[in-house]
């Protein structure tokens, strides 16, 4: 019976972890996905993210949701998309640039 419960409790455990989404932080709400001309006329680069989701509901959105918070914990405003990807086996992928532009 106690083992019963134990692997019902890490189960549930589990599940918790991989129910959850990735919610935006304060300040990445401000964040734009801006194009190539956008990016080269009005935007300075603060360097690259790479994000990925293994787990979980809804992957493409949480990975991306990640890069977002990391652009924005960079103190950017906004993100060109250099690739995603999306894999069954080994869940998603965003590398992206996280720029300071003058919208």
């Amino acid at each position: 019976m106690k083992a019963r419960i134990t692997l019902m409790a890490s189960a549930l455990g589990l599940l918790s972890l991989t129910g959850c989404a990735t919610s935006l932080d304060s300040g990445a709400e401000k964040v734009q996905i801006v194009t190539a001309t956008q990016k080269e006329r009005l935007c300075q680069s603060l360097g690259v993210v790479s994000t990925e989701q293994r787990i979980g509901p809804n992957k493409p959105s949480n990975a991306m949701n990640k890069a977002i918070n990391e652009v924005a914990r960079k103190g950017g405003n906004g993100i060109f998309i250099v690739s995603s990807n999306l894999d069954w086996a080994e869940g998603a992928s965003v590398t992206a640039e996280a720029l300071q532009c003058k919208f």
